[in-house]
C-alpha cells in the first residue's frame, strides 16, 4: 500500500551534517544505453523476461529471480516521489560536492534549499535518485506526482536529466 500525504502529514527532521565526497563508477554497456536514452529524452530500463520486473537505470541481473535482464523498455517520464530529504539552507564554504563548493561554482544560490528525491517512474519497479526542482519544501510529500525535467540541449550525458518537478 503506498504512503499518502494524509497518512504521514509530518516530515521527520534529522539534524546533522553530511560530508559528500567524490565517487567513481564503472561505465558499461548498460550505462551507455541509459545515457543514449537520456539524449532522446527517454528513460530506458531493463526488463526481466522471467518475472517481468523493470529496473531503471538498466542492470544485468534481476534481483528477484536472478536471471539476466536482456529486455529493454522505455518507461514514462512521470512518476511518484517515494523518499525525499529537504536540506538546510546551503552556505558558502560549508559543503563540498565532488570536491567543489556549489555556491562558489554558481550551481546554487547561497541559502538555497535542495531536495534530493527518489522517484518511481510509471512503468518501473525501481526508484531513481534525482533532485526536485521548483517545489515549495512545505508541499513536498511521499506520493507526490512529478515529471522529468530535461536539459534544453541533450548531449548524451547523465546531466541530461536535470531533475523532476511537481506535476501541476
Amino acid at each position: 500500500m503506498p504512503y499518502l500525504k494524509e497518512e504521514r502529514p509530518e516530515t521527520l527532521g534529522v539534524e546533522g551534517e553530511w560530508n559528500i565526497g567524490a565517487y567513481t563508477w564503472k561505465a558499461n554497456r548498460l550505462l551507455e544505453e541509459f545515457v543514449e536514452g537520456l539524449k532522446q529524452r527517454k528513460l530506458v530500463g531493463s526488463l526481466c523476461f522471467g518475472c517481468g520486473k523493470v529496473i531503471v537505470p538498466p542492470r544485468n541481473l534481476c534481483g528477484r529471480c536472478h536471471r539476466k535482464m536482456e529486455g529493454r523498455v522505455v518507461v514514462s517520464d512521470v512518476g511518484t516521489v517515494t523518499c525525499f530529504i529537504i536540506s538546510p539552507p546551503i552556505k558558502r564554504g560549508k559543503i563540498k560536492v565532488l570536491g567543489m563548493d556549489p555556491v562558489e561554482q554558481g550551481l546554487i544560490q547561497e541559502d538555497e534549499v535542495i531536495i534530493p528525491v527518489f522517484v518511481k517512474f510509471d512503468g518501473a519497479d525501481s526508484n531513481l535518485g534525482t533532485l526536485l526542482i521548483g517545489a515549495d519544501p512545505k508541499e513536498v510529500h511521499i506520493g507526490m506526482r512529478v515529471r522529468a525535467v530535461w536539459a534544453k540541449e541533450t548531449r548524451g550525458e547523465l546531466s541530461d536529466l536535470e531533475g523532476v518537478e511537481p506535476l501541476r
